[in-house]
């Protein structure tokens, strides 16, 4: 495992990605921070729903029966 460094560029932090991972220039990337400060970034992907024509609800789920408790 590599260590990299934060360094401030501007008024953000920035973090220097290795080569060796092999990350394209110019992908986008949604990022979070987590417990104990774990930095994850995850590959901005499109929305399906927003983007897909062919989503159609389906009659799966005809004879199930909600009951009164689960929705309020």
């Amino acid at each position: 495992m590599e260590t990299v460094k934060t360094r401030k560029v501007g008024n953000s932090i920035s973090v220097t990605i290795p080569r060796e991972l092999n990350i394209s220039v110019g992908k986008e990337y949604c990022v979070y921070k987590g417990i104990d400060d774990i930095i994850v970034l995850a590959p901005k992907v499109k929305n399906p729903l927003f983007y897909s024509n062919r989503i159609q609800m389906s009659d799966e789920f005809k004879e199930t029966r909600i009951l009164n408790t689960e929705i309020e």
